[in-house]
């Protein structure tokens, strides 16, 4: 019997911080996230958001970046009006305040990534944005999803609030 992989979908800023010279701790997490990504246990996705804000980024950091989804396999996912839509149904609900954030939740919805990655712990990794986003998702009859750090993929961390890994 096949088994499916998890479907994650990964945000800027895990990209980024492979990078980040000012947070040793994250970065060694990322790294270690990506090794594993590099097994082929998940698909990885981006939405198309994720090259919009690459684009104020330093040339270097940029380069990386893109280094990465390519060595990684990330695929981006196609400019899709339902999720564009959904985003804006987020729109209000705690701390989902960013377009851009809204549009990495939505894609990894309307795309069935079980799992949004993220180092953004303000906007996107944090138990008012996971329940805000699920009531939306609730309402709608649409499938839920978590909201994760590398770290806590890896087994760190995870807090009581986010549900068992789904097996």
């Amino acid at each position: 019997m096949e088994t499916s992989k998890r479907r994650l979908l990964i945000d800027t800023s895990v990209l980024l911080s492979e990078t980040d010279e000012d947070a040793p701790k994250t970065t060694a997490y990322t790294k270690k996230f990506f090794d594993l990504c590099r097994t082929g246990v998940f698909d990885l996705f981006m939405s198309p958001q994720l090259y919009v804000e690459l684009e104020n980024k330093e040339e270097k950091r940029q380069s990386r970046a893109k280094t990465v989804v390519e060595e990684l396999g990330i695929e981006e996912l196609p400019v899709n009006e339902e999720a564009i839509s959904l985003a804006e149904r987020y729109r209000g609900k705690p701390l989902i305040n960013s377009m851009g954030d809204r549009l990495h939740l939505a894609y990894a919805t309307v795309f069935e990534c079980a799992t949004v990655v993220s180092w953004n712990m303000k906007d996107i990794v944090n138990k008012d944005t996971y329940e805000g986003t699920q009531s939306v998702n609730m309402e709608e009859g649409r499938m839920t999803i978590t909201v994760e750090t590398p770290a806590m993929i890896l087994g760190e961390g995870r807090p009581e609030w986010l549900p068992p890994i789904p097996t």
